[in-house]
């Protein structure tokens, strides 16, 4: 099951996505199960693609080499559609600067970009929430770095 996006995308790479060797991309990035995993990731502040890597990749690696850089921009975008319509936001430093990570054990996806939530006033059910994500990340820190490694 795939989910759905409703935030227009860049219309360059909205019509990668249409592309007929394209749609194996798409299908994996906007599996349902994958969302949980670009957001737990986001919080651990790791980039979201991450989740995604293992499984792309090789699908990356059939596009010709001069399309690849494109399908890997792509892919980005498309995560960051999925993101945005969650909430979230791209992540800056202190400077304003976008936030980019390092994609482990990956040969094309080199970097991604960090998300975050941005903050809620005055939300009780945010603050529970994020209570139990900390709980959980703290207790599964060790575990989700050695994945992302």
């Amino acid at each position: 099951m795939a989910f759905k996006v409703e935030v227009p995308m860049n219309a360059s790479h909205a019509a990668f996505f249409e592309r007929p060797e394209a749609l194996p991309l798409k299908e994996v990035l906007t599996r349902a199960d994958m969302i949980p995993q670009y957001e737990l990731l986001s919080r651990l502040e790791i980039p979201a693609v991450q989740a995604a890597v293992w499984k792309i990749e090789p699908i990356i690696e059939e596009f010709d080499p001069e399309v690849r850089h494109h399908a890997i921009q792509s892919a980005g975008a498309l995560i960051g559609e999925l993101l945005t319509a969650r909430g979230f936001r791209i992540a800056r430093d202190a400077r304003g600067e976008k936030r980019r990570g390092r994609v482990r054990k990956a040969r094309f996806v080199k970097s991604g970009t960090i998300w975050e939530l941005p903050p809620e006033p005055d939300s009780s059910h945010s603050d529970k929430v994020a209570a139990i994500m900390d709980q959980i990340i703290v207790r599964y820190r060790s575990t989700l770095t050695e994945l992302a490694k």
